[in-house]
Order: structure tokens, then C-alpha cells, then sequence
């Protein structure tokens, strides 16, 4: 069942995952894939942000999205990979870990159309 699950769920994404491409970063600008923890030093929640950037996202410029706090984290970060472009061959990629196995997408998504897709 939890193979069914996910299946359905994978061909169920508003954007198929391996046509899902950074935007946010270009690929030249790209350092490689980073996996930030951060513990809210106001409430306690756990959470991870993922980049392609080492250093966007830091204490001093997060937000935690339970509370609201800005500046108050313990801040660790995993590099995941340190290739400059994208692998689809590789596990180390954020869009194989984002949607998490078995997520479901949920009713309140916004998704954009994109208006070109070569990149």
C-alpha cells in the first residue's frame, strides 16, 4: 500500500520532478546543494532549509515558520553536494528530497505556470 501511496502521489505533482528547475538561482550562480538546520531558540521548532546557495540562508536572516522569530536559531548546515550543476542521476539533489516520500500535496499549493521552459 505504501508503494501504491506513493506512486500516485509522485505522478499526482503539479510539476514533475525531474522538470522541476531552480528559479530562484540561476545555474551559474549555483555552489552546489545545502541542507541548513535550524532550532528556534523561541519555541523549539526543528526545520530544515535547503539551497543551492552555501550561505543564504543564515540566524540573522531566517524566520521560523512556526513562531514568527527572526535571529534566535541554533544554525547547522549539511553540504548534500558540492557539484555547480544540477545531476538528476544524484540523490544529493533538493527535488529528491522535496516533496519527502508520501507527502500529499496540499489544497492550499499556488501553483505558478511557467511561461518558458528552456533554461
Amino acid at each position: 500500500m505504501k508503494d501504491e501511496s506513493n506512486r500516485f502521489n509522485r505522478e499526482n505533482q503539479p510539476v514533475l520532478i525531474l522538470k522541476s528547475k531552480p528559479v530562484g538561482v540561476k545555474e551559474k550562480e549555483r555552489e552546489g546543494v545545502f541542507v541548513n538546520g535550524f532550532i528556534c531558540q523561541n519555541c523549539g521548532l526543528h526545520f530544515n532549509l535547503f539551497s543551492w546557495k552555501a550561505n543564504r540562508h543564515r540566524s540573522d536572516n531566517t524566520y521560523c515558520p512556526e513562531c514568527g522569530n527572526k535571529g534566535s536559531f541554533i544554525h547547522y548546515r549539511k553540504v548534500l553536494s558540492t557539484k555547480r550543476v544540477r545531476d538528476d542521476n544524484s540523490n544529493d539533489e533538493i527535488f529528491r528530497n522535496v516533496p519527502l516520500e508520501g507527502s500529499q500535496l496540499m489544497p492550499d499549493s499556488i501553483v505558478i505556470p511557467k511561461q518558458n521552459d528552456s533554461y
